[in-house]
């Protein structure tokens, strides 16, 4: 066990972040973690020091400490000397499906320079998971052992999985009581819970997407700022560098779909299309350019951007995905042809009650009537229905004329609960005879050296 003044016991590390009476030391952050993930601290306290760290907070370098030895609790992984390694990760929304297009996207436009190891979750409340979707396609596996997720990075160039159990093992314990102890959105725990595993991937960099916004974690920029801030500080100051975001709004659902497999159908529509909706367009081809520059192909993101949007137009990022399924055992039939894939067993739809503009569509709304239909979970053991979910046909700002179908919802459990995700969602929706414009989906971007705000490239407006 890690060295530690003797007298020192749980309660009083609970007392000196309650209090604030002054900073945890690295030998006292050290051993709580050792112990907790030991067993010889019990749930009950780490819960109440959870609290007291959200309800006090954590300064820069408690954050990174306690960061260092989450990763500590698991194995780290090691790479190949010449590979580069470019990760993403999202703080979480509303159809965020930007992972499943950029990792094999970044490969293609590389020409495989570049290599995507992700290490993603699963969805929880209003918030879908990669996991989820991707595992809606037969027989894809995300729980792979170490060497065949490295072995896939290596040869396809990008796979995306679960976290393995001999890694982050005090993040994976302290997730789950985070969970129902109302301690997720402390920054602190957050920067920790998402940078321990990304340190312990050992990626050379990293792009953030921070979201804000209504249906975020945080709700505004400047929570947002001081998330982004937080993450790149501790991800430099352990390795991982240059770790840089963007500041994203999450008001509105992302792309067409909200739902597992009806995500997955319509990032196989723009892989293979290179088409689709204009903000998940946008979020992919910045991000993956951003990766590219930090990968070293170009320093110019405008450079960049061109070479990733021309590799999307062009399909050449489809193979790449299909090459990731059928290593990860997926059946790539469903790829080649998603028409066939089952429907879900009830189906409605909603059209527009007038002539006029889609104005706004709630993403927490929809987030909520998705989990109702089957598509999320409200446990962290709950399953998920493959084919329930939303598809929506028109988005804000969109003109629409009265009986028009706006959305078509799926749900596999029972028309009554179809019908009362229908009433959540058509509440959702609202319309104005005046078109509004819509916001610009990336705000600001933020790196060590500050933040700007985010111009959206001529080619993606």
């Amino acid at each position: 066990m890690s060295s530690i003044p003797p007298s020192l016991a749980a309660v009083d590390m609970i007392s000196i972040k309650r209090e604030n009476f002054r900073p945890h030391s690295e030998e006292e952050l050290a051993w709580w973690m050792e112990s907790y993930v030991s067993g010889h601290i019990p749930d009950y306290q780490m819960s109440a020091w959870l609290m007291a760290v959200c309800w006090r907070g954590m300064n820069e370098t408690e954050t990174s400490l306690l960061t260092k030895y989450m990763v500590q609790s698991g194995k780290l992984l090691e790479w190949p000397s010449e590979m580069v390694l470019v990760d993403k990760h999202s703080s979480g929304g509303v159809g965020d499906k930007v992972s499943l297009v950029l990792a094999p996207l970044v490969v293609a436009a590389s020409n495989h320079q570049v290599r995507v190891p992700m290490m993603a979750g699963r969805g929880l409340g209003h918030t879908g998971g990669t996991l989820d979707k991707l595992e809606s396609i037969p027989g894809f596996q995300v729980n792979l052992p170490i060497d065949k997720f490295q072995s896939i990075v290596e040869t396809v160039g990008c796979s995306i999985v679960s976290a393995t159990r001999e890694m982050v093992v005090a993040d994976r314990k302290l997730y789950a009581l985070r969970d129902v102890t109302a301690t997720v959105s402390c920054v602190s725990l957050q920067t920790a819970s998402i940078i321990c595993k990304k340190i312990a991937e050992h990626p050379n960099s990293l792009v953030l997407d921070c979201k804000y916004g209504r249906a975020a974690f945080q709700s505004n920029v400047e929570q947002a700022t001081m998330l982004a801030t937080s993450l790149i500080s501790v991800a430099e100051e352990n390795g991982v560098s240059p770790t840089t975001a963007f500041l994203t709004r999450m008001d509105h659902p992302i792309g067409t779909s909200v739902g597992n497999w009806l995500e997955v159908s319509e990032c196989i529509d723009i892989l293979k299309s290179g088409r689709g909706s204009k903000d998940l367009v946008q979020l992919v081809v910045v991000q993956a350019a951003q990766m590219l520059v930090q990968g070293g192909v170009s320093e110019d993101l405008a450079e960049c951007v061109d070479l990733v949007y021309n590799t999307l137009l062009e399909g050449r990022a489809f193979p790449v995905f299909r090459d990731m399924v059928e290593a990860q055992g997926g059946d790539t039939r469903v790829l080649d042809n998603p028409e066939t894939y089952p429907s879900a067993k009830y189906e409605t739809t909603i059209v527009a009650p007038q002539d006029g503009y889609v104005t706004d569509v709630n993403a927490m709304t929809v987030g909520r009537a998705a989990v109702s239909l089957g598509a999320g979970r409200l446990e962290a053991d709950e399953p998920v229905d493959a084919t329930a979910g939303i598809v929506f046909y028109k988005k804000v700002g969109d003109q629409v004329t009265k009986g028009i179908v706006v959305a078509t919802i799926h749900c596999e459990r029972s028309n009554e609960i179809l019908k009362q995700a229908r009433c959540k969602i058509e509440k959702a929706i609202e319309y104005s005879t005046t078109q509004v414009q819509v916001p610009a989906i990336i705000t600001h971007q933020v790196s060590s050296d500050g933040v700007q705000e985010f111009t959206m490239p001529t080619v993606l407006q």
